[in-house]
């Protein structure tokens, strides 16, 4: 673009379309064309649109702008990198900086200043001295109102750019959560052995005080290593990657149903499931769906207070069975309720020790079962509490021979 970077005190200074030397009208044209963004347009179309763009040099560390800002430019990156950062949310007070993507030559940054709405943007940032073609969004928008065919074709590409980038932010941010997980567990699994020795009498005699610090350290341990497979699962749960397979619905409930009763007896609450006269079989890979239905049930459990009650029930509509978990406690804040599924979120009431990746697990589990899940709170059985519903595929009544629908519930304790 230009024949070196200027210094600039202030770290950016702009150049009309009059009076730049370095670049010309052919200049723009070519920059556009070259972009994603405006790559399809015809070279009238481009050339009304580099009458609106002029030339912005930053330095190294300049922000363009901050997550969450919806700009009011749109920058073609002609010279130098731009890192798109996310804060990434650890619990609720934990917060850290993430790059998801480097923006070089050619690239566009700023997107949502082409739509003009409020979007979830990320912060750009100059990682070296930059130079970019900026258009004014409003400005260009005004365009798009006098040829909508231009507006069509440039807002399509905005949604393949977005689209990829989100890709590329999920896929970054997976590969973190496994990198960081993988190699927090070999520490963490030493230590706990360390704890093992020490409490077998093998490195000498402890006293009852030092014993039950141990134990107490191994219990928060254990937590961990719990903690961090949930981050492992919550960047390798996919569609491919699962298996599955015709599984009885009824084997699934009575198994997470036994893994949650001792907390549930302890507490006193009454724990009932109602199935269909004959329950449906699903195509599902079992371990993840007990694991998901285990997830619900200790939840309920958690927030249920004592004589309170636990409620799993399953029904098939159409092509889908429809499984449902109720509880009588302390529900969940209407604010939070949109909150609730998404990762590393932790709501007022949440319990001390979790990081908000189980409900994200949830989510992640039913859709890669091309199912859905949802939450009410209250629900319309109950005056209180929460009620989680989530669909899984049933299997076609002519792949099992015979009809899985049942016409009556069937209440079982």
């Amino acid at each position: 673009m230009s024949r070196g970077m200027i210094e600039l005190a202030q770290g950016e200074r702009t150049r009309s379309l009059e009076e730049t030397t370095d670049l010309g009208t052919k200049d723009y044209v070519d920059a556009l064309r070259n972009s994603c963004l405006f790559q399809n347009l015809t070279g009238e179309q481009l050339a009304r649109i580099a009458s609106l763009c002029c030339e912005e040099y930053f330095e190294a560390g300049h922000i363009l702008f901050e997550e969450g800002e919806t700009p009011d430019k749109i920058y073609l990156v002609q010279q130098g990198k731009v890192a798109l950062d996310m804060g990434l949310s650890f619990g609720q007070h934990v917060k850290r900086r993430v790059t998801i993507e480097i923006v070089t030559r050619g690239q566009p940054v700023g997107w949502s200043a082409v739509t003009g709405s409020e979007a979830l943007t990320a912060t750009a940032r100059c990682l070296e001295k930059t130079a970019a073609l900026a258009i004014n969004g409003e400005s260009l928008r005004s365009l798009f109102d006098g040829d909508p065919h231009m507006g069509y074709c440039v807002e399509r590409q905005t949604v393949d750019l977005v689209r990829s980038r989100l890709a590329n932010a999920r896929d970054t941010l997976a590969h973190i959560l496994t990198v960081v997980s993988h190699d927090l567990r070999a520490p963490v699994h030493a230590v706990q052995s360390y704890h093992q020795v020490m409490l077998g009498g093998y490195t000498g005699p402890l006293s009852q005080q030092q014993q039950d610090m141990l134990k107490r350290s191994g219990e928060r341990l254990h937590g961990l290593l719990g903690l961090i497979d949930e981050m492992l699962d919550i960047s390798r749960i996919d569609s491919a990657d699962l298996e599955k397979a015709p599984t009885s619905l009824a084997q699934i409930i009575e198994s997470s149903l036994e893994n949650i009763r001792p907390q549930a007896a302890q507490k006193g609450l009454e724990v009932k499931w109602d199935l269909p006269g004959e329950p449906p079989m699903v195509v599902a890979n079992l371990a993840r769906m007990q694991q998901l239905l285990t997830n619900l049930l200790s939840n309920a459990v958690k927030f249920t207070a004592s004589g309170g009650q636990v409620k799993v029930r399953a029904r098939v509509v159409g092509e889908q069975a429809i499984i449902e978990v109720m509880d009588t406690g302390q529900g969940i804040p209407e604010d939070e309720l949109p909150k609730v599924f998404d990762e590393f979120y932790r709501g007022r009431n949440a319990t001390p020790g979790g990081i908000g990746l189980g409900l994200s697990i949830a989510k992640k589990i039913v859709e890669a079962h091309n199912g859905r899940i949802w939450v009410e709170s209250p629900y319309p059985e109950s005056v209180k509490g929460t009620k989680f519903t989530f669909t899984l595929p049933k299997v076609h009544d002519q792949a099992r021979g015979k009809d899985t629908r049942g016409d009556s519930d069937e209440s079982r304790n």
